[in-house]
């Protein structure tokens, strides 16, 4: 059977799709933000052909360099500030609307959680060109254990794969393979045997094993054992607080949270030292923390003009938390306990910054797009420095997903995935929502334009409200 991977497709990007279609143009004048550096460099030309950078050049050698070029589509952006396209590391997109709201918003890759077959559709779709998308790279259905007696009211299970034993996780890693999945993600409830059958396997085949920390499994062993990613900071939390904690973490998300409260902060010196040793990303989906947060905070969010296109069921999960099976042990004094230990999720993410550990922005809800401009946000406030969350968006992702030196950077020979702004985000990190343009594999589409794509998703969003 051919396996048509995210690499295969991204093959086909490359090679065909925008250099048949793309314009060869200059982007004149344009202050680019390097987010290697985390500096600007000023009034510089980028001229770009077949989708791809061609070269980077000063803004007063643009005479000579347009004679050489005469070609290119000259597009003035004096004064405006160009950053890598942006990615969102932790996604759920159930329609297409859903991939178009990204690239809208200058997100241009994104790495999806929990696929369906729709999704594989899509990414090949998106590959070839034939629909607006972000670079997808993809999980497969989420694999979980069966939930432990007395906590199936707190568990879901709908649409997870739930095995028990290591055969399982071999047999299951070969099919995730075979359907042309990149990632294997691995939820709470998973026993040591199946964890052990997928990784295993996963290593054999080339589909890693990613996704929350079997609380079985624990960080240490998920670190040891070859996990290369971890999603939330929830799978930590085990190893942080002391045996006698007036909240221990358990199964249910409830106890896990409230935990945080109570964290020793030598055991977070210790874990983060042990983390460090290996080369595992961690993604916080710090805008996320909303499910856990005090109902006016998610009052406040639901009444933003852009939560129209927030997806039906996070809607539902949000207006009715006492009604979703894994919120609704959570009380209203609960969601403030969990609000309070925020600030130290968010000690604990400067101490993997500072440690060295690679931190991904994903946002793991809607609307998709705009709220990863939110994760930076978050992020910032948190503690990271703007050039080091900008990175999380790009450098980062990028080399996570394997094609680090093709995209997450502005450079010659680089694909020409682009967000021209406004404003320049290194003085204020919200100024990435100042979006100009978004230039895709070489391809630009103008303020004017998202503008018409965005009153057309959100007059069909309308009709569906």
């Amino acid at each position: 059977m051919f396996r048509i991977t995210a690499s295969y497709c991204f093959a086909i990007l490359l090679f065909t799709a925008f250099n048949v279609h793309a314009d060869s143009i200059l982007l004149s004048n344009v202050h680019i933000v390097d987010v290697v550096k985390g500096t600007v460099q000023k009034q510089q030309d980028i001229y770009i052909r077949d989708g791809n950078i061609l070269e980077i050049s000063p803004h007063d050698a643009a005479s000579g360099q347009a004679d050489a070029h005469a070609d290119l589509r000259v597009i003035d952006y004096s004064g405006k500030f160009v950053i890598p396209g942006l990615w969102d590391m932790h996604v759920h997109p159930d329609t297409t609307d859903d991939l178009e709201l990204m690239v809208i918003n200058g997100v241009l890759g994104a790495r999806s959680l929990m696929g369906e077959a729709k999704h594989l559709k899509w990414r090949a779709e998106v590959a070839l060109g034939q629909r607006i998308g972000p670079r997808l790279f993809l999980a497969g259905p989420i694999v979980e254990g069966h939930p432990p007696e007395g906590m199936e009211g707190l568990i879901t299970t709908k649409g997870r794969r739930l095995i028990s034993t290591e055969e399982e996780g071999v047999q299951e890693a070969r099919a995730q393979y075979q359907a042309g999945f990149d990632y294997i993600k691995v939820y709470n409830n998973l026993p040591i045997p199946a964890y052990r059958g997928l990784i295993e396997e996963g290593q054999r085949l080339g589909i890693p094993v990613l996704g929350h920390v079997p609380i079985e499994v624990g960080l240490d062993n998920a670190l040891r054992w070859g996990q290369i990613g971890i999603e939330h900071l929830r799978g930590s939390i085990q190893l942080l607080v002391d045996d006698n904690a007036p909240e221990k973490p358990g199964n249910d998300l409830r106890s896990r949270m409230l935990a945080w409260q109570y964290v020793n902060e030598a055991h977070m010196s210790d874990l983060v030292e042990l983390t460090s040793r290996y080369d595992v990303y961690h993604c916080p989906t710090v805008v996320a923390r909303l499910f856990f947060s005090p109902s006016p905070r998610v009052q406040e969010y639901l009444s933003r003009p852009e939560s129209l296109f927030i997806q039906p069921r996070w809607r539902g999960i949000l207006e009715d938390r006492a009604g979703t099976k894994w919120l609704s042990n959570f009380s209203e004094a609960d969601f403030e306990s969990a609000a309070a230990g925020f600030k130290m999720m968010d000690a604990y993410i400067r101490a993997l910054h500072g440690a060295g550990v690679p931190i991904l922005a994903g946002t793991d809800m809607g609307p998709w797009g705009f709220s990863l401009h939110d994760e930076l946000v978050g992020l910032v406030q948190a503690g990271l420095s703007i050039p080091d969350v900008l990175r999380s968006a790009t450098i980062h992702a990028a080399r996570f997903s394997g094609v680090d030196g093709k995209v997450g950077e502005i450079k010659t020979g680089a694909i020409a995935d682009l967000v021209i702004l406004d404003a320049n985000p290194l003085a204020d990190i919200r100024n990435t929502r100042e979006i100009h343009a978004v230039m895709q594999g070489g391809r630009i589409m103008d303020r004017n334009t998202l503008d018409k794509r965005l009153e057309i998703l959100e007059s069909a969003q309308r009709l569906q409200n």
